[in-house]
């Protein structure tokens, strides 16, 4: 989700409370840190003919939500820097990138209460975390906008009638509201949220899930994700994985297990496997 660089400091205006009001939220596009992107090119592990290898016909697509549908991480960071500064987490320090890259990038809540509060009890820790989804949910209704590229692969994917779902460690109202903000409640036959499922990102409960509800085989199914939880659940659940660069490091995502990695759906390589799909698709 993001690449390591320093960030702006915050203006001093954000720590007034009246900041977060509806009338100020359009401050936010000035105010959430600009988080640096990662290079673009990309790297190939799989030693097969065609760049994406899935067994003919391609069937369905499945998408990651946050960070692979929209860029929406600087917002999670800026929303977790905030208030956990305020509560005086690292002795009141705010987190960096970095940290955030480590120990959030990806994770479902429950799984991130006991990670950043081991000492807390989980009711408190929760609350927090529903806190948190709440300023995200107010800031990203103003500013999310599909990842470039998004729209042209969602209209190749209704041309070739694929089957496609979204499967994410997300909260259910945040991946709802983010499917509905990117005029994307009809393109979707299937919403999967992880913490909804036995056991969520890394683990490949919630792919197989999707798998089984769209009956697709993994042999004929590739995944677009941007986290190294997410990469690993694909992988383990059978399936390519086509890794998003945009803000995590593109070193991460392959050694994780990203067949390659593109900055966004515009990349020339991503549009080159899908040709090479394409005249098996039908088969």
């Amino acid at each position: 989700m993001s690449a390591l660089v320093s960030l702006c400091s915050v203006p001093s205006y954000v720590q007034n409370k009246q900041f977060y009001s509806t009338n100020n939220l359009s401050k936010i596009a000035t105010v959430v840190p600009q988080m640096s992107l990662s290079s673009s090119t990309t790297s190939n592990h799989h030693k097969s003919k065609c760049l994406l290898p899935v067994d003919a016909p391609l069937k369905a697509i499945l998408f990651d939500i946050d960070g692979t549908l929209c860029d929406s991480d600087p917002i999670h960071y800026y929303a977790f820097r905030e208030m956990l500064q305020e509560i005086g987490f690292n002795g009141g320090a705010p987190i960096s990138e970095e940290f955030f890259i480590k120990n959030i990038s990806g994770m479902h809540n429950d799984e991130l209460c006991h990670v950043l509060f081991p000492d807390w009890d989980f009711e408190r820790a929760i609350k927090f975390m529903d806190d948190k989804e709440g300023m995200f949910r107010r800031i990203a209704s103003e500013q999310l906008k599909p990842l470039n590229g998004l729209e042209e692969v969602c209209k190749w994917i209704e041309d070739h009638g694929l089957k496609r779902a979204a499967v994410t460690n997300a909260p259910r109202p945040n991946a709802e509201l983010i499917i509905s903000m990117l005029g994307l409640s009809d393109f979707f036959e299937l919403l999967i949220i992880g913490s909804e499922c036995e056991r969520a990102k890394p683990f490949p409960d919630p792919y197989l899930k999707a798998l089984q509800e769209l009956g697709v085989s993994p042999k004929h199914t590739f995944v677009f994700e941007d986290s190294i939880s997410g990469i690993k659940a694909g992988v383990a659940a059978g399936m390519p994985v086509v890794g998003l660069g945009l803000r995590n490091p593109e070193k991460l995502l392959s050694e994780a297990g990203a067949t390659f990695v593109i900055k966004d759906f515009n990349n020339s390589k991503l549009w080159t496997a899908l040709e090479e799909l394409e005249t098996e698709i039908h088969t």
